[in-house]
């Protein structure tokens, strides 16, 4: 009997001391962009989409999060995207170009040596942030178009959008981030429509 107890007390020693389970990586992507948007004139040039630059912690593919507006920018450990953001906006980027019918080709590589609308940028901003009235998403890239290296871009301009979240959830954020993107998208489209044929 005295044994039996020893091994119990010695078992829930043991529990007691383990450490607690790790969690599991969570990767999030983004919800499909709305269907239902303005087809825009299209380009006569193909069109390539380059993948983002992004600088320091926006390479990575964590979800980044800040407590205050203006606070430090933080990382998840364990709540990712499923791509890096350079790859992640350039996939939704043509993504909305195709359902506007931007040019007859909208893709993400093109022989140099062919003629083309080549579309770059980089990430300023990409964070989940906490304000007074809860979460949002804050998303802010400069996009630039240029039909070649050696001639000043036809077009550089950033555009920056900031959507409040559904609720606390890493989930509803994630779902502003992609309206938040899709607004950035949306201005540049009417930009890039303005452009001289």
């Amino acid at each position: 009997m005295m044994r039996r107890c020893c091994a119990l007390l010695v078992a829930a020693t043991l529990t007691a001391c383990s450490a607690p389970a790790v969690p599991d990586q969570a990767y999030f992507r983004m919800p499909p962009a709305a269907d239902a948007v303005e087809r825009m004139p299209a380009q006569p040039l193909p069109i390539v989409v380059e993948p983002l630059r992004a600088q320091g912690v926006y390479n990575d593919q964590a979800i980044l999060y800040a407590e205050q507006p203006e606070g430090a920018i933080r990382a998840y450990h364990y709540q990712l995207w499923d791509e890096a953001p350079g790859t992640l906006l350039q996939r939704r980027l043509i993504a909305a170009l195709r359902a506007r019918h931007a040019a007859e080709l909208v893709t993400d590589r093109l022989a140099a040596a062919l003629p083309a609308l080549r579309i770059g940028g980089s990430i300023e901003q990409f964070e989940r942030v906490h304000g007074d009235s809860g979460w949002s998403a804050r998303v802010r890239i400069e996009l630039r178009v240029e039909r070649d290296r050696q001639s000043p871009p036809l077009l550089l301009q950033t555009y920056s959008a900031e959507v409040a979240a559904a609720n606390d959830s890493v989930q509803a954020s994630v779902r502003a981030f992609a309206d938040a993107v899709d607004a950035c998208h949306a201005k540049f489209a009417a930009d890039l429509a303005a452009l001289p044929r």
